[in-house]
């Protein structure tokens, strides 16, 4: 459920979802709250479609869930019957899937357009171990303590909660009694998608990009969007060590940080094409992405127009449950 930063395709229109903080900048207009709500669930219930067409006709798209999957999978291994929570869903990329392999999720999304996608897939595949909740994470949880074996919070919805993001982050550690899931937005990754063309053809300097990349926090004003208005609102990207040190000082042990789709940001989009059709060299080739995603050097660049920095970390390393 996310997109790139800045700017647009012109084959899908991407919202380039990086804007900052402009209190300091321009003293600049911010929404009002609740101005701001009805835009988010107007702007993903406008999103729906398009995130189909995605996922079936971007091959960096296909690659970064791929490997995305890789890691889901590994965490729910052999198990049976997980309780999983899949907060910021969406049209049920993992939602579904998990819950066709027998598993109790949680559905929970802020677009009703997307849930009503989901929720008729589901049913299409006689689902049934499955619940849609409409809701927006950014105002916590509504689930008691250790509710959930598994929480996947991918796509980046922690990202959109710019506000309270370590209160929600928090929430998600909460409501889970073993291991959570996170993509996020990467902080460098966003500044290299459209950052210094933006700021260069609206201000002629850098102004923006200065702003993101010292505290990762892009706030979209009225003026702003006067100069775009297709804007995405605000949000806050990541640096991999400030995601690391979150979830440590919440309590969870990290168990694994990549950049999903680093790599594929690189190789031609029709060398993609080609790729995904033959299988032993598709599988080859994600076998290296996946090690080469996880590099420390590479780690705060990711995907293109997805989220660019995935985690895994155990909430209790002395749970002996499994």
């Amino acid at each position: 459920m996310l997109n790139a930063p800045w700017s647009f395709s012109r084959n899908v229109v991407y919202v380039r979802n990086v804007i900052l903080h402009w209190h300091n900048i321009w003293g600049g207009v911010t929404m009002r709250e609740d101005d701001l709500d009805l835009e988010l669930k107007k702007w993903w219930n406008n999103y729906g479609d398009r995130e189909l067409y995605r996922e079936e006709n971007d091959p960096r798209k296909q690659i970064h869930t791929y490997l995305i999957w890789r890691e889901v999978k590994r965490c729910v291994n052999t198990r049976h019957r997980l309780r999983i929570l899949d907060a910021g869903a969406g049209t049920g990329r993992f939602s579904i899937p998990l819950a066709q392999e027998g598993h109790e999720i949680i559905h929970l999304d802020i677009s009703e357009k997307m849930i009503e996608i989901a929720r008729k897939n589901a049913e299409s595949r006689k689902i049934e171990n499955i619940q849609f909740a409409q809701g927006d994470i950014c105002k916590g949880l509504e689930f008691e303590d250790n509710t959930f074996d598994l929480v996947l919070c991918l796509d980046s919805p922690l990202s959109y909660c710019y506000k309270n993001y370590e209160n929600i982050l928090s929430e998600l550690i909460r409501v889970s009694r073993w291991k959570i899931v996170l993509c996020v937005m990467n902080r460098y990754g966003t500044i290299l998608e459209g950052g210094v063309d933006f700021d260069l053809t609206h201000f002629g300097k850098l102004k923006t990009v200065r702003d993101v990349y010292a505290t990762g926090n892009l706030i979209v004003t009225e003026e702003l969007r006067k100069l775009q208005p297709t804007l995405f609102p605000s949000w806050h990207a990541f640096t991999p060590d400030e995601l690391k040190m979150l979830l440590e000082r919440h309590g969870c042990y990290v168990e694994k940080l990549s950049a999903p789709g680093t790599l594929a940001r690189s190789v031609d989009i029709e060398q993609l094409k080609r790729l995904l059709v033959d299988r032993k060299s598709y599988e080859d080739y994600l076998n290296f992405e996946e090690e080469f995603d996880k590099n420390t050097c590479v780690l705060g660049i990711g995907a293109i127009g997805a989220g660019g920095l995935l985690v895994t970390a155990t909430k209790d390393l002395n749970n002996t449950f499994f």
